[in-house]
Formats: structure tokens, sequence, C-alpha cells
């Protein structure tokens, strides 16, 4: 095979890997966003499933990245020395130069990935958690206000807040396409339940109700009990609409 044949070959493949990246990395910022993995997947993949494709993607660029500056190792190292008469001698020592290089670029990986294993930090509490003595109470009086909306219209409340968040977080596996358990959460009837399944709701008692509970990480005793666990914003917003009577309208106000 060629030399030139192998260039095209190996530029042909850092450049679909490039594109592979672009690909992944939108799917990760945009239709996947951060804090979707529980809720959506794209083509039958989950955002953590795009990251490691995405991180395998990145690594094949690097290895054929490397493999280019091995093929244009004399070139590279006769411009470089050229240009900056760092070596007096005109058949500088390719090898040297190689080993040196490698060495210089796999002690930078090694500190960089020991500075960034060692800089993780637990978050304890939520960055924009609420201060001060009633800032609990304060949570809960902002998001009775939000449940309620600008205009003072429930209904539209209901559909711009409080369904959102079923959206988001329960219809992937409990929705029109599969539904765990024999449950759905885009129909209020499960929900409110008059038969012998116990109701998840409770109008007018948050603290009651088995859905916040569920939601809110206490109940312990459920499977995937931390694939429930929502946001303290959403169960702040759930609890408010509880306690305000839970209405469910029968259909989104028309826009």
């Amino acid at each position: 095979m060629s030399r030139t044949l192998v260039n095209i070959i190996i530029d042909l493949t850092a450049a679909l890997l490039f594109l592979g990246m672009i690909a992944t990395g939108y799917i990760l910022r945009f239709p996947l966003p951060p804090g979707s993995n529980k809720a959506f997947s794209l083509w039958g993949l989950t955002r953590h499933q795009y990251g490691d494709i995405h991180f395998w993607i990145s690594f094949g660029l690097l290895a054929v990245l490397v493999i280019h500056l091995v093929l244009h190792w004399n070139w590279i190292v006769t411009v470089i020395v050229k240009h900056c008469h760092a070596v007096q001698t005109s058949h500088p020592s390719l090898l040297r130069s190689g080993l040196l290089t490698l060495v210089i670029v796999t002690i930078t990986f090694i500190v960089f990935a020991w500075i960034a294993q060692h800089s993780v930090k637990s978050i304890t509490r939520p960055i924009h958690e609420p201060r001060g003595p009633n800032s609990h109470l304060d949570g809960q009086t902002g998001s009775a206000s939000i449940v309620q909306s600008e205009s003072g219209d429930s209904e539209v409340a209901f559909w711009k807040n409080i369904y959102p968040i079923f959206e988001k977080n329960c219809l992937s596996c409990h929705g029109p396409q599969k539904q765990y358990a024999g449950f759905r959460a885009d129909r209020s009837e499960d929900f409110f339940r008059d038969n012998s399944r116990k109701s998840l709701i409770l109008p007018g008692r948050s603290d009651a109700s088995p859905l916040i509970g569920i939601v809110s990480g206490a109940r312990k005793d459920m499977p995937m009990a931390d694939r429930h666990n929502l946001s303290e914003r959403d169960v702040l917003l759930l609890r408010a609409w509880i306690d305000a009577g839970a209405k469910w309208p029968a259909s989104p106000p028309e826009k």
C-alpha cells in the first residue's frame, strides 16, 4: 500500500471521527441535555450511553492523530529544527525527539488525570439551595405562587408547571410506550384511585400523599427507588399543587 493511500485513509478516518464527536456532542447538549438520562432516550440509547460513545470516538480520534504524527514525524522534526535552530546538526535524532515528546505528553496527561481525580467534590446540598431560617417555607411559598401562575389560572399552571414534571421524569417508563407496574403518569385516574390500589395523591394533603414519599426519596422500599427521586424544586411544586387541591384539567388550554 502506497504512502499516499495510507495518508488518505487516515485523513478520512479522522474526519469521520471528528464528525462523530460533533454529532454526539450535539446530542448531549440539545436532544438529551443534562438531567434527561432517566426520562428520555434517542434511538434506543440514553444520555449516559451517548456519553460513552462520545468518549470512545474521542479516544479513536486521538489514536488516529498519533498515527498521523508518527507518519509525518520526520517532516515535523525537520521543520521545527530548521525554524528554531535548536539543534546544530542537519540530521536530528528522530528516535530521541520522538521519545522525548512521548514522555512529555504522557507526564502531562498523568498530571492532568491526577488533578482531575483528586479535585472531585461531593455536593452535600443543592447549589441553589435557599438560605435563611425560613428557606424551606420560602421555597414552598414560591412554588405555590408558580402553581397559581402569573395569570391566576390554575389550569394553565398545571399544564405549564406540573405536567412537564411528569412528562420529563416519568413518561419514559410510565407512559404510552411503557407502563411499568401497570401505571401511566399521563392519566389522572392512575394518580387518583378509587379501587383496590391506594391513591397516590390526596388533594389538600401533600404530607399524606404517597406520591411525595416516592419522588422525595423518603420511600426506600420500592424497586429502583433512587430513580424516582426528583429535584427539590419539582418536589416543592408537586407539594404546592397537591395542597392547592391537585386539580387535573381534562385537556390543555388552547394557545
